[in-house]
């Protein structure tokens, strides 16, 4: 038996198998006569018929389980001694079986995982800046007022209406010539409504009428109206006054604490790990970015599909949450649109793997159990049987020991990194550029 294994380009490689002929024909034997314990063939009892007429009727039959038996077995063991590893579902490319002559000879594509050259002193040492940003008071207050805002209910009050205020309208739009009508409610103020409407709305009371005509600007907002004529007639139906709950321990109950202190202790606590988090993936990413910058991946196509299909899977799950009708976009739209950021997450994987390899990381069953019950705590009400379970019945424990190996790696990193702490900077929001 010979398995010649050689590379052909980039990171696919081809093995040629040459099985000798005593093997070919003892398996044939095998298989033989597993398919004559069965076989239905007129004339012959079950298990009684001769070899000759089995081989005949059940040629492909035999060739497949030939196959079966034979080429895994040796391209396996090429791979081995050619110290490759395997990433891709390997295809016969060219197959050539003599059921005379007992011979089989056959040609193998698949694709190995790239070598990086990558050397320690690439990653050692990397530089980076963290930004630090400290939680304050004033943040606490902006989570218990969201939280208040969440709470509040809205009583209708006789008085114009002013931001803020939830409003019933029954209107008449009249775009280019053609006319629709409705019924919205809105909160004022909270682009909920288009600004021209909003602005007119601004002042009525319930029961009065008001009427405002505008050409809509080239936005997506505006949908259909986008760049047409409009004029909008509109009834007040309602105006509604937000009324916030006190906050009190009362209040506080509804969030699994006693008093108002402990609430604004466990907001500030839940501030302080979103903002540790933050800067965790800052740092990974700018040290990721450094090493990308410094070490060539190439990225194999049958990696790149995965993630490519994995990535479009979410993003279409992620679309079709915001009320997109995805059935109305192409995958290969979808495909496109996730190729980049698959492309460099194949590079990243890959590059994690090589940091573990070379820092001589593994992976070991107190890890696995850590991540089990993290996403125990995260998807299973804490279940970690069901967990467990659930990742061996989908066979995605594998790919759970290889996300813990990256996740050590990128610890390591940060480790041997030269990280400097600087003030953390808010971005200016885009309506705080247009005031200026």
């Amino acid at each position: 038996m010979a398995c010649t294994v050689s590379k052909r380009e980039g990171v696919v490689y081809e093995a040629k198998i040459v099985a000798e002929p005593e093997v070919v024909k003892k398996e044939v034997e095998n298989i033989c006569k597993e398919i004559r314990k069965n076989a239905k063939i007129p004339g012959f009892r079950p298990g009684k018929a001769p070899v000759n007429i089995i081989k005949k009727q059940y040629k492909d039959l035999i060739e497949e389980n030939l196959v079966r038996a034979i080429v895994p077995k040796e391209l396996d063991k090429g791979i081995k001694e050619a110290n490759l590893v395997l990433i891709s579902e390997p295809y016969i490319e060219d197959l050539k079986y003599d059921d005379r002559n007992n011979t089989l000879e056959c040609v193998v594509i698949f694709e190995v995982k790239p070598e990086i050259d990558l050397k320690p002193e690439d990653y050692k040492g990397i530089k980076v800046t963290k930004s630090v940003r400290k939680i304050e008071d004033k943040d606490v207050e902006q989570v218990l007022e969201s939280l208040l805002n969440r709470e509040a209910k809205f009583e209708e009050v006789d008085r114009p209406a002013q931001k803020g205020d939830l409003v019933d309208l029954e209107y008449v739009a009249i775009i280019d010539g053609e006319e629709k009508k409705g019924e919205v409610t809105a909160v004022l103020g909270e682009n909920q409504l288009w600004s021209e409407v909003d602005s007119a709305v601004i002042g009525k009371k319930k029961g009065e009428e008001g009427e405002v005509s505008f050409k809509a600007p080239e936005d997506e907002k505006y949908g259909d109206a986008a760049g047409k004529d409009v004029t909008l007639k509109f009834k007040v139906l309602a105006v509604k006054e937000k009324k916030l709950p006190e906050l009190n321990d009362e209040f506080a109950k509804k969030f699994g604490v006693e008093t108002v202190e402990e609430l604004k202790s466990k907001i500030r606590e839940d501030l302080e790990k979103a903002e540790a988090e933050r800067q965790q993936e800052e740092v990974e990413d700018k040290i990721v970015e450094e090493l990308l910058k410094k070490v060539g991946i190439p990225v194999p196509s049958s990696l790149l599909s995965m993630e490519i299909k994995a990535q479009a899977e979410n993003q279409i799950m992620r679309l079709a949450q915001f009320g997109v009708d995805v059935k109305q976009i192409s995958p290969q739209t979808i495909a496109e649109m996730v190729r980049p950021t698959a492309e460099k997450t194949v590079k990243v994987k890959l590059l994690l793997e090589k940091v573990a390899e070379l820092e001589g990381l593994e992976v070991t069953d107190e890890d696995i159990e850590k991540e089990i019950e993290k996403l125990a705590n995260m998807a299973f009400n804490g279940d970690t049987v069901l967990a467990r379970q659930s990742l061996e019945e989908r066979n995605l424990m594998p790919m759970v020991k290889q996300d813990v190996l990256r996740q050590k790696a990128l610890d390591r990193l940060i480790e041997l990194a030269e990280i400097e702490e600087v003030e953390f900077k808010e971005e200016k929001k885009e309506e705080d550029k247009e005031e200026q």
